[in-house]
């Protein structure tokens, strides 16, 4: 991170008070890194390494997708930008680069991870430290305008990139648009002027808690398989497409069993954040686990402050009264807890 951009974060600190939630306001994602794949064989490369159909990419959307170990454990998830080349035109046989949108505090051993299978394939793997990237909820037209990004490309990852190089996706998933500007710092640092007002670093937390997205972190790595984080409701695991780590077992739950543990948003009244892997237990079996926590942020529910969170749950502890820390938490409608009530 160089001293412009440190500089630029400074003079625009986080605000005590965040911007309300129909508000137009930016946040930088500064717990995000992005790593560059290039080379010849990129492509045919992440195809054998993530759960996402990489070559039907064809630049115009990004894609969300994992890395599996052998046991089918998610090292991370993974934001998939395919990039056509300056000038290539839709189906020109010149490769496509990649850049992976991953959490900061893996991607060194993700890295890692992706070089050691590289072998002979002809293949570059870069991380630049220049590389930020900024989240803007509730953009306005006049916002829109000014960067020259189309309004009307706002479906759920739809994906363009300006004349600057700067990469927009659109990463919602209901109603609510935000997107995400990256690109190196210095031309980041150009569109400062046409930025609305700083929010908390939450509010952008917030709103992919209530789209439902995961995040793996150091404390929940290796730890959970695609379909409980729901990552096969968000597209992020194709069924048809060849091996990737783990492969056989995320097809086999999806083919011959039924996942017996969903991710389901839920709130609890605690003041600080609850930590990922934290315990839900029921209340009237406090030694057994009902689940664990993925995510949580501190969001705005109505007139009052609560941590929001997405957790695994066992889906026969759906209609317990489950408890964190020694708390009663509240789980959100959605289909699979709809699901079970028809069934309870």
């Amino acid at each position: 991170m160089n001293n412009e951009w440190i500089q630029f974060l400074q003079a625009h600190p986080e605000p005590v008070d965040p911007a309300s939630s129909s508000a137009a306001a930016w946040a930088p994602l500064d717990t995000r890194t992005s790593l560059l794949v290039s080379g010849e064989d990129a492509g045919e490369f992440l195809q054998a390494m993530l759960t996402q159909e990489i070559l039907l990419l064809d630049g115009t959307h990004a894609a969300r997708g994992a890395l599996c170990n052998a046991k089918g454990r998610i090292s991370t998830t993974v934001l998939i930008h395919p990039l056509r080349p300056q000038g290539r035109e839709q189906g020109s046989e010149q490769s496509m680069t990649y850049r992976l949108t991953v959490p900061s505090e893996l991607a060194a051993d993700l890295l890692k991870t992706l070089k050691l299978y590289v072998l002979r394939r002809r293949v570059v793997i870069n991380s630049n430290d220049d590389w930020q990237s900024i989240g803007v909820l509730n953009p306005d037209p006049a916002f829109l305008a000014d960067l020259g990004i189309a309004a009307s490309a706002s479906d759920p990852l739809a994906q363009s990139t300006l004349p600057s190089g700067v990469i927009v996706t659109w990463e919602h998933m209901g109603d609510d648009a935000r997107l995400s500007l990256q690109g190196p710092s210095s031309v980041l640092l150009t569109l400062a002027p046409h930025l609305p007002q700083r929010t908390s670093n939450s509010a952008w937390q917030c709103a992919e808690i209530n789209d439902g997205i995961p995040t793996i972190t150091q404390e929940t790595a290796l730890h959970f398989v695609p379909q409980w984080l729901n990552l096969d409701q968000l597209n992020a695991v194709s069924f048809k497409k060849g091996c990737y780590p783990g492969q056989e077992i995320v097809a086999r739950l999806h083919y011959l069993g039924k996942s017996n543990r969903r991710m389901i948003k839920g709130s609890i009244r605690l003041t600080d954040p609850v930590t990922p892997r934290s315990v839900i237990y029921p209340a009237n079996s406090p030694e057994t686990e009902a689940g664990e926590i993925v995510r949580s942020a501190n969001c705005r529910v109505g007139n009052e402050n609560m941590q929001v969170f997405l957790a695994v749950i066992r889906l026969n502890h759906l209609h317990d009264e489950l408890l964190i820390e020694g708390q009663p938490c509240t789980l959100q409608p959605g289909p699979f807890l709809e699901t079970a009530e028809q069934r309870h």
